[in-house]
């Protein structure tokens, strides 16, 4: 559930994700906050607006008649995605902290797609001088080349390790456009892009999933965000000293990307992450199957496969 009277919205207005304190300070009914949002906005230009993303970034709505209470303000924080709503009663003020660390994240990652393409660069053209400068040192002396044989195979691992997690990061971050995508091969990705965190966590990080084995269709840029979650999720609930495996499998019309982990505390900071997967997933024409018992989770994200051309 969201925290902090917070909720999402997809592009069309839509509300898939919404916690009690938003929907307490601004009267909406839990079953058809979407209806009751749009029924608001209508006599409400300003509100209108803030929803359309025009106007400011913030807007204070009174109460209204016969309520109680100040009334609240409302934050908004855009993205390809929708629009991320804070709410707050009046006497609060806006919470801009929250609204800055989410504008920090958004702007964080752009920059961070920007860098990595920035670095394959010269990664590749280190890679060529690399190969070049063997073959001079081959042709003047093969015992020169013989003694340096060892330093310039290492220097050509260590660049091969560094452009394969920029590779991966880009292939997350900013997955090429399609009707379908390597569902395997982009949890193997997510998998491995957290394994730093993994060790630092002292959390055992496995991946079964094996690039190729399974297509789903739908948006790879929406599927690469909603593994990004599960996975940080479930990483973020396994105690230390447990194990957390990932796992892609196609059976029927259906691909499965599995996230099982050892049950540790639960994070409430993220505990939002649920109700958003779920809402994404369904978006996509799949769903989130989530089952456990005393000792582990079990996290799964069930797309449709890509249809043969």
């Amino acid at each position: 559930m969201i925290a902090d009277g917070s909720a999402f919205l997809d592009p069309s207005g839509r509300v898939l994700a919404a916690d009690p304190a938003f929907l307490a300070l601004l009267r909406l009914p839990p079953g058809s906050a979407t209806e009751a949002l749009r029924e608001r906005a209508l006599s409400s230009s300003e509100l209108a607006a803030f929803l359309s993303g025009a106007g400011p970034d913030a807007v204070r709505l009174a109460a209204a008649d016969g309520e109680d209470g100040p009334g609240c303000e409302l934050s908004r924080l855009e993205g390809e995605a929708g629009l991320l709503l804070r709410a707050q009663p009046l006497e609060r003020g806006l919470g801009a902290p929250a609204a800055e660390y989410a504008m920090q994240a958004v702007l964080l990652a752009r920059l961070a797609g920007s860098l990595a393409h920035e670095v394959k660069n010269p990664l590749n053209a280190m890679a060529l001088q690399l190969a070049l400068l063997g073959d001079k040192i081959g042709s003047e002396s093969e015992p020169l080349a013989a003694a340096c044989a060892g330093n310039l195979a290492s220097l050509k691992n260590q660049i091969g390790r560094v452009n394969e997690v920029v590779r991966r990061y880009l292939d997350v971050a900013d997955p090429p456009a399609a009707g379908g995508f390597d569902a395997g091969g982009l949890l193997c990705d997510v998998t491995q892009l957290l394994a730093h965190e993994a060790r630092r966590r002292r959390v055992a990080l496995a991946c079964e999933a094996q690039p190729g084995a399974a297509r789903a269709a739908g948006d790879p840029a929406r599927a690469a965000r909603l593994l990004l979650g599960l996975v940080w999720r479930a990483l973020t609930g396994t105690p230390e000293g447990g194990r957390l495996l990932t796992q892609a499998a196609a059976s029927g019309a259906e691909v499965t990307l599995a996230v099982e982990h050892g049950r540790g505390p639960n994070e409430p900071s993220q505990a939002w992450m649920d109700e958003v997967g779920a809402a994404g997933a369904k978006e996509m024409g799949g769903r989130l199957e989530v089952t456990s018992d005393e000792d582990s989770v079990r996290v799964a994200l069930r797309l449709p496969k890509e249809r043969p051309l």
